[in-house]
């Protein structure tokens, strides 16, 4: 068993309703980690009170207003002690053995800088899905510039170091800050690698969830290709900043009824192409060996 190196962050704000199971979850591990940090982002008195219950077995930081989940988890990040550190949001829910698979990996994987997992997603109205997560390849830059490689933040592993030298997530982003990050931290060279076992579970019941806006999410994405044109230039030429826009542009249509049909017809008129331009060099190292952020 290894030694509790292992700090958790979990944002809160406002949704007492679910953090218990949260923590429940965070409890059952198998390996339990060095510590718990709820960051209350700025919830209201009644919430605020209710995290009181946690503060025997928690660290609780307390942020003056609310900033966001970048913001929340970035403060959890600086005030964390251990080695590794791994995110669960307020309303999701880690099976028992997350943490120590996860470990595991990363002390047979030194070089590897972040490691994820497919992810269970539950519903109020349909089953469970489950979105797997490709393979233990590293994940290139080409492939964090497209839609294909999307990283669940509750499954998200990290070395603290590497996070901390990366200034952690973009405060700018109140979503898709996650996808983000992937981008940056490919763009950096470092390695992502995944897991193929689920290992959390992701709430997509009908409650305040960022992935019902879906008009955000698009303003996400197009602020996402605004910031990084360069490298989607560098990887795709003009074409990758098309494919990304129309690829978000169906994403962000798909539960409306006229809009949807209208972004298929485009989709198929002009089409989404991932094609890498002759001559790109991907900065993400796919030789073994040299250990990140110890």
């Amino acid at each position: 068993m290894f030694a509790s190196d292992i700090s958790v962050v979990i944002p809160f704000y406002n949704r007492e309703q679910y953090i218990d199971e949260a923590i429940k979850s965070v409890r059952a591990q198998t390996l339990q980690p060095l510590e718990i940090i709820i960051v209350n982002d700025g919830s209201g008195e009644r919430a605020r009170r209710y995290l009181e219950r946690f503060e025997g077995i928690c660290r609780i930081v307390a942020l003056p207003e609310n900033a966001g989940a970048s913001e929340a988890r970035n403060a959890g990040m600086r005030a964390a002690r251990g080695r590794f550190i791994a995110f669960l949001d307020d309303d999701d829910i880690w099976l028992p053995q997350k943490l120590e698979v996860q470990r595991r990996y990363m002390d047979e994987h030194p070089e590897c800088a972040m490691v994820c997992s497919s992810v269970w997603g539950f519903f109020t109205d349909r089953p469970d899905e489950l979105w797997k997560n490709p393979d233990s390849k590293p994940l290139t830059l080409a492939q964090a510039l497209t839609h294909n490689y999307w990283i669940v933040t509750p499954t998200m592993f990290s070395r603290t170091e590497v996070l901390r030298t990366l200034g952690g997530f973009d405060t700018k982003f109140r979503h898709d800050e996650d996808r983000e990050l992937v981008i940056r931290l490919a763009a950096g060279g470092y390695r992502i690698e995944g897991i193929r076992e689920p290992l959390a579970r992701v709430r997509r019941q009908r409650h305040a969830r960022l992935s019902g806006q879906y008009v955000n999410m698009f303003l996400g994405h197009v602020k996402i290709c605004w910031m990084h044109r360069a490298l989607y230039y560098r990887v795709y030429g003009v074409r990758g900043f098309l494919s990304f826009l129309l690829s978000s542009l169906h994403l962000a249509s798909v539960e409306t009824r006229y809009l949807d049909g209208a972004v298929r017809f485009l989709c198929r008129l002009i089409k989404v192409k991932w094609e890498v331009r002759p001559g790109y060099y991907e900065p993400v190292r796919f030789e073994a060996g040299n250990a990140v952020g110890q």
